[in-house]
C-alpha cells in the first residue's frame, strides 16, 4: 500500500512538471538554432568595450552564453596565444558571470524551476540569482576600467563577410532548387531542435523521476526522522522545516535534484516563500561550492596553468559564494522582522 501511494504521488507530481520542462527546452533549443541567436554577440561586444577589454574577449563571452566550457576554452586559447594577459582573463571571467547566468536562467532554470516550483517562486528565484550574477559582472567592468586603458573597438559579427556571397550563390540557383534546399534546410533544422530537446529533456528526466520517487519513499517510510534528529538545531536556528535537510543533501547530486526535491517539499509541506527561497539558496551555495572544487579547479589549472588557474577558481568561488551568501543574510533579516 505504501509503495502504491508513493508511485501515485510521484505520477501526480511528474505529470505536471515534465510536460512544461519539455516545452521549455523546446523553445530554448528553437532559439539557439534560429538565425537570430547570432545577434547576442552585440551585447557581449558592448560589455568588453565598457570594461576596456580587447575586442577578442567578446568571442569568449559569446561562447560563455552558449556553453560555459566552450567559453573558458576560447579564453584559455586567447591566453596561450598571448593575445590577452592574466588580468584580461580575470576580468573576463568576472564579466562572464552575466552570460553564464543568462544561459542558466534562459535555457535551463526557466524550463525546470518554473515547472517544479511554480511561477511566483520560480521567477523570484531566477530574478534574484540573475541579479547576483549581474552585480558580479558589473564589478568586473569596474575593475577593468581601473586596470586598462580604453582601446578603439570595431565590433563586427562573425559570419557577416560570408553571408553576402552565400546569398548571391543562392540567388543564382534555379527556383525549384531553391525551394528544395529551403525545404531540406527546414526539415534538418526542426529535426535538430527536437533531437536536442529530447536529449536535454532525457538528461533532466533521468534525474528528476528517480529523485522524486526516492524522496517520496524517504518521506513515507519515515527515514527522514534520522536526518531531522541530526540537523534539527540548525533548522530551528534559521526557521526552516526539518525536511529541508533533504534538499541540502540533493545539492551534492545536481541542481535538477535540488529543484525536484524542493518541488516535492513545497507540495507536501506548508512553507512560506521566504523559507523556500532560503532553502534553495543554501542548497545553491552547497551545489556550486562542490562544483568549483570538483570540476572548475582542475579544469582551470589544466587550461590556464597552476598559478592563474588557481586564482581564476578562487575569484569565481569567492564572488559567487559571497553574492549568494549575501542573499541568504538578507532573507534571514527579512524573516526576522516578519
Amino acid at each position: 500500500m505504501v509503495l502504491a501511494a508513493i508511485l501515485s504521488d510521484a505520477f501526480n507530481l511528474l505529470k505536471m512538471m515534465l510536460p512544461m520542462i519539455f516545452i521549455g527546452f523546446l523553445l530554448a533549443n528553437a532559439l539557439i538554432k534560429s538565425r537570430y541567436i547570432k545577434y547576442t554577440n552585440i551585447p557581449m561586444a558592448l560589455l568588453t568595450k565598457k570594461a576596456y577589454l580587447p575586442v577578442t574577449c567578446s568571442s569568449a563571452l559569446t561562447f560563455y552564453f552558449f556553453n560555459s566550457w566552450t567559453g573558458v576554452g576560447v579564453l584559455s586559447t586567447l591566453f596561450r596565444d598571448k593575445i590577452i594577459n592574466e588580468r584580461h582573463v580575470i576580468v573576463t571571467v568576472l564579466i562572464a558571470m552575466l552570460p553564464k547566468g543568462l544561459h542558466s536562467v534562459l535555457f535551463f532554470q526557466i524550463p525546470v524551476a518554473i515547472a517544479v516550483l511554480g511561477y511566483s517562486i520560480g521567477l523570484l528565484l531566477l530574478a534574484i540569482e540573475l541579479l547576483v550574477f549581474s552585480l558580479i559582472a558589473f564589478l568586473g567592468i569596474i575593475i577593468g576600467r581601473r586596470l586598462f586603458q580604453q582601446e578603439p573597438c570595431v565590433c563586427k559579427m562573425e559570419g557577416e563577410a560570408g553571408e553576402g556571397s552565400e546569398e548571391l550563390e543562392e540567388a543564382e540557383k534555379p527556383e525549384e532548387t531553391k525551394k528544395q534546399n529551403k525545404y531540406k534546410k527546414w526539415i534538418s533544422h526542426i529535426g535538430a531542435v527536437f533531437a536536442k530537446t529530447l536529449y536535454d529533456f532525457a538528461k533532466v528526466a533521468v534525474v528528476l523521476i528517480p529523485t522524486t520517487i526516492l524522496f517520496l519513499a524517504i518521506f513515507n517510510y519515515g527515514l527522514i526522522g534520522y536526518f531531522e534528529g541530526l540537523f534539527r538545531p540548525l533548522m530551528s536556528a534559521i526557521n526552516l522545516p526539518d525536511v529541508a535537510i533533504i534538499v541540502f543533501t540533493a545539492s551534492f547530486l545536481s541542481q535538477v535534484a535540488v529543484l525536484s526535491v524542493a518541488g516535492t517539499v513545497i507540495a507536501l509541506e506548508e512553507i512560506t516563500v521566504l523559507q523556500t527561497l532560503l532553502m534553495l539558496f543554501i542548497a545553491r551555495i552547497l551545489h556550486l561550492g562542490l562544483g568549483y572544487v570538483k570540476t572548475s579547479f582542475p579544469t582551470n589549472i589544466a587550461l590556464f596553468g597552476k598559478s592563474l588557474g588557481t586564482r581564476v577558481t578562487c575569484i569565481e568561488f569567492i564572488t559567487v559564494e559571497s553574492g549568494l551568501f549575501s542573499v541568504i543574510i538578507i532573507l534571514l533579516l527579512i524573516q526576522s522582522f516578519l
